[in-house]
């Protein structure tokens, strides 16, 4: 017998059995990171600005002959939160995320027992260095070399990953479970209400800004600074007054620019506008 009155043999037990469910592990990481590619597409499509991946946006300055690639996307910390925060979330509510659940695995303590909110919390905000440097490399070497398959968010939260049937603690009782998975369902419908609302009524600066980054329409000026008018929204299109300073030419200019709604185009795109300048003054 153990100091503690467990039998000796009991950690070599739940060791044999985390090191059992590898590669539902492995499958489970896969799922997870196809439900967070999701996630991460509806937050980009919504609060993200276009901006220029490679090569060199079209502007006057460019010559107007340039090849490019673009991304929209919301700044790194921002994504990793929200990567985080899943995590934390169905951890701490259910002892698993959604691709743990599907490959019948459950996060413990050391001893096979369900796991706190606190240890959720400890477990997944060091996920960002099980990643490092690259692919989970970091947190797959620990799980293959460790006695206890554990990545280093194991390790500081002390706790295991184990098939749900080597649990020693009893299931979360059935009304537990269904007030929490309700509760999560409805915080996630507001989210998503949330992200469709802004998507019409708060994206159209998103999309200036990125045309802006991209060279897009009166942008591929060259445009250093520009200044937007109060909206004006009409039948599935919005309207701002616009002015700005076109940096090559010294140049201020001033006019209206109009977004139109696209339900399968991608959301607001540019529709025309009408823009006055002052006469260059070369530098």
């Amino acid at each position: 017998m153990s100091l503690a009155g467990a039998p000796v043999t009991a950690p070599i037990s739940l060791a044999a059995a985390s090191g059992r469910v590898l590669p539902r592990r492995l499958l489970a990481l896969v799922a997870d990171t196809l439900v967070i590619s999701l996630l991460d597409a509806i937050v980009n499509g919504t609060f993200g600005v276009a901006h220029v991946t490679s090569g060199v946006a079209t502007t006057i300055i460019s010559g107007g002959f340039t090849s490019f690639t673009t991304q929209t996307t919301v700044d790194w910390p921002w994504l990793a939160l929200l990567w985080v925060a899943y995590y934390i979330v169905l951890e701490g509510l259910f002892g698993a995320t959604l691709g743990k659940l599907l490959a019948g695995l459950r996060v413990t303590d050391l001893e096979g027992r369900r796991l706190t909110r606190q240890a959720a919390i400890l477990r997944n905000v060091a996920r960002p260095l099980d990643v490092l440097p690259v692919l989970y490399l970091l947190g797959g070497i620990l799980t293959l070399t460790s006695q206890r398959h554990q990545r280093l968010g194991d390790r500081l939260a002390r706790t295991l990953v184990l098939p749900a049937s080597a649990m020693i603690s009893p299931p979360l009782p059935l009304h537990v479970r269904r007030r929490r998975a309700i509760g999560l369902a409805a915080a996630t419908a507001l989210l998503l209400a949330f992200c469709a609302v802004f998507a019409y009524y708060g994206r159209p600066p998103l999309v200036v800004e990125g045309a802006r980054n991209t060279g897009e329409g009166l942008f591929s000026q060259g445009v250093s600074s520009y200044s937007l008018g109060s909206p004006r929204w009409g039948n599935g299109a919005v309207n701002y007054s616009i002015t700005y300073q076109i940096a090559q030419t010294n140049q201020s200019c001033f006019g209206d620019l109009t977004l139109h709604w696209t339900w399968f185009g991608g959301g607001w795109v540019f529709s025309g506008g009408r823009y006055f300048c002052s006469p260059r003054a070369y530098p």
